[in-house]
């Protein structure tokens, strides 16, 4: 991955590290992610022959800008909770689309829309099960009024830190070191 592509791809954090304090909400965030991605490559496809370089990242930031738009019309229409939980970070969506113009094939925000959701949810579901020793806190939001007592408590407390913005840093500093550990040990024989 080049540095470019890798500075690219730190944009995508600011709407991770604040929207994922809740198990829902990172779920939300992170499908949310995932079809602007995948909607945003495939749009991308065509300009490909007429666009290079700086244009297409344009390209790709301009159609991602759309999407989110069109993404946070439909959630405010699905569930106003959750579109008030989210809407500071749904403009956020946009920017990891820039990126986007330097990969290649049809299905080139598969990828990264794949990784954008599984660090999600991962990070959703360690913030809220160390930070407020529960998960699926506020489910009605995602799934309906019946999901209300789906709430599981996981301790009596949690480490309220990591259901705050430095706690989500922290968490993903030390996911990443885990993940540079593992990739290191799994290279060597």
């Amino acid at each position: 991955m080049s540095r470019q592509r890798d500075s690219l791809a730190l944009l995508s954090l600011a709407a991770l590290l604040g929207s994922t304090d809740l198990l829902v909400k990172a779920v939300s965030i992170g499908l949310l992610g995932l079809l602007l991605m995948l909607l945003a490559g495939l749009l991308l496809q065509p300009l490909r022959r007429g666009l290079q370089g700086q244009a297409l990242g344009l390209a790709g930031l301009l159609l991602g800008g759309l999407l989110a738009s069109c993404a946070a019309l439909a959630l405010q229409l699905l569930s106003a909770e959750l579109f008030a939980a989210l809407a500071l970070f749904l403009p956020l969506l946009a920017l990891p689309c820039l990126a986007l113009g330097d990969e290649q094939g049809a299905l080139c925000g598969l990828r990264p829309g794949l990784r954008f959701a599984a660090l999600a949810v991962l990070l959703g579901l360690l913030r809220e099960g160390l930070g407020q020793a529960s998960l699926l806190a506020h489910a009605d939001w995602l799934f309906g009024p019946a999901a209300s007592s789906w709430t599981l408590t996981l301790a009596p407390a949690g480490l309220p830190l990591l259901g705050q913005a430095p706690g989500a840093l922290i968490l993903l500093g030390l996911l990443l070191a885990a993940a540079r550990y593992l990739e290191d040990h799994h290279e060597r024989p």
